[in-house]
């Protein structure tokens, strides 16, 4: 008998450990993987949007202006579903990390980028010295928020990866990302 509640409770506290948890949010994590995937999907379709903005605004400034608009909006939506996640095993680090990353952006998104591109619209021959010096002080500003940002969530994945004993890699199209944010540095 004592075997038997041992094997009992042994089963029982290895399914445990590889319950799924599932969030406001209608998901179920099956495993750290899932859960790191599910945010770092959404991070990868974030920093399209900011390609895209950026491609866009050197063309068209009212098309950057709905690219905007719709990336605020699709920024807001990704953040209530990251709020919907569950802590992950009593783990809340990543999703926190992720929900402030994101809120950045949406700001950015509605207004930095939104300040920037009204400026632009004045056209070069209406530009003033004192608007030159307000984009600047914008990008300066965005520049090291983001860069606190990124450390942090970075340093937050990789803190889960390892209390959750996973590996991370670059994704494929992470590193195409990486590659057009290092085009448009140059």
């Amino acid at each position: 008998m004592r075997y038997l509640l041992l094997s009992a409770i042994l089963f029982l506290g290895f399914t445990a450990c590889k319950q799924s948890v599932k969030g406001k949010n209608g998901v179920t994590y099956k495993s750290a993987i899932e859960y790191n995937d599910y945010i770092i999907n959404r991070q990868t379709s974030l920093m399209k949007k900011v390609l895209d903005y950026s491609k866009i605004s050197n063309d068209d400034l009212d098309s950057a202006e709905k690219v905007l608009n719709q990336s605020v909006k699709d920024a807001e939506k990704m953040i209530d579903e990251i709020k919907g996640m569950p802590a992950y095993r009593g783990d809340s680090s990543l999703r926190d990390a992720a929900i402030n990353s994101f809120t950045f952006y949406k700001e950015v998104f509605g207004k930095d980028y939104m300040d920037i591109l009204n400026v632009r619209k004045k056209g070069k021959e209406n530009i003033t010295e004192e608007d030159v010096t307000e984009v600047d002080k914008i990008v300066e500003k965005i520049s090291k928020e983001e860069e606190m940002l990124d450390k942090a969530f970075h340093k937050a994945q990789q803190d889960f990866a390892d209390r959750h004993k996973m590996k991370l890699i670059t994704n494929k199209t992470q590193k195409e990302i990486e590659k057009e944010f290092d085009k448009m540095d140059k």
